[in-house]
């Protein structure tokens, strides 16, 4: 064999050996995709923090050891400040942290509170509770024990992060792909998350906050206005009072960075007009929060220096806690 017939045929064995190296699509969120035969991983996405894209399924994935949720990867404990005070994350979900059989959730500590701490918030009620019961409230409204305070309130007002008001009962909403989020007004997932042609992620911010608060001029979700209209004596009102808050919801990203967005809340009576209590305004910022720290730990570039979105929310106080069998309720 000659010199260069050999030279020839080591060229073609690197040739074959070499790893093939393939432009992707930005729409697909993989910009650089390298494949050794027919095993190829993507080696330049636009996916977001805590997730890589899936050459397989041609999509952005979670990472081990991160939660797909809100259309975010995050860690567990990310995942349980998104599920909020008195909640945490499990099986795909969130859910109510579980007391035993003799005591009540404070859903201002997410702590569990003895039975007999419970009668004195009923005692300084006016509310006597007798052997064999325990406080609690009629069928179809819920006990929220706020510290010092309780009240009834509508099953619709106590739905957890991750669900939604069905008009019977609250149910989980179906879990999107990273970058995209369910939205119930349209009772879909969209994507409000995307590769661009500048190789990073794109959010689209105005449709990530109608998924998650709610559209402008229309009613707030379940999964935002419930965590705050749970507790309507924070808001002044007296049992069998209704009120409808309008919340105006503000977010700005400095340079256009997700990273580095801040949002702010301005919460009136619709009615009236009137800022609403120091506490309630303080528990609607507190949701609005929970829900937009996700957004902030995606990172990405948004699609707008700035987007805003104004709700409603009803807010019930349905009935004053009364004395219930301590086996059941009425």
């Amino acid at each position: 064999m000659s010199a260069r017939s050999a030279s020839l045929l080591l060229l073609g064995a690197l040739a074959l050996a070499a790893p093939i190296v393939i432009a992707g699509c930005p729409s697909n969120a993989c910009f650089l995709q390298i494949c050794q035969g027919n095993h190829c991983r993507c080696s330049i996405s636009s996916c977001g923090d805590g997730a890589a894209f899936d050459t397989k399924q041609n999509r952005c994935r979670c990472l081990k050891g991160f939660i797909p949720l809100a259309g975010q990867c995050l860690t567990p404990g990310q995942a349980n400040a998104y599920c909020g005070v008195g909640q945490h994350f499990e099986n795909g979900g969130c859910f109510v942290n579980q007391c035993g059989a003799a005591d009540e959730l404070d859903q201002s500590t997410g702590l569990c509170v003895p039975r007999d701490r419970v009668n004195q918030v009923a005692s300084n009620m006016g509310v006597q509770v007798g052997a064999g019961q325990k406080l609690g409230c009629p069928a179809g409204q819920k006990l929220i024990l706020d510290g010092s305070a309780a009240a009834c309130v509508p099953l619709a007002q106590t739905c957890a992060r991750d669900e939604t008001w069905t008009g019977q009962a609250c149910a989980k909403v179906v879990q999107c792909s990273t970058g995209q989020i369910w939205d119930p007004t349209l009772a879909q997932c969209v994507q409000y998350a995307k590769g661009s042609d500048s190789d990073e992620l794109v959010v689209d911010v105005a449709q990530w906050a109608f998924a998650n608060y709610g559209p402008t001029g229309g009613m707030g979700t379940s999964s935002f206005c419930s965590t705050f209209a749970k507790k309507p004596l924070s808001f002044g009102l007296v049992e069998g009072a209704t009120s409808f808050v309008r919340v105006a919801i503000t977010m700005s990203f400095l340079g256009g960075e997700i990273s580095k967005g801040v949002m702010q809340t301005t919460t009136v009576f619709d009615g009236s007009g009137n800022a609403v209590p120091a506490k309630g305004g303080a528990e609607v910022e507190i949701a609005a929060r929970g829900i937009f720290g996700t957004l902030v730990q995606g990172g990405g570039r948004a699609s707008a220096l700035s987007a805003s979105t104004t709700v409603k929310c009803a807010v019930i106080n349905a009935s004053k806690p009364q004395p219930v069998p301590a086996t059941g309720g009425l």
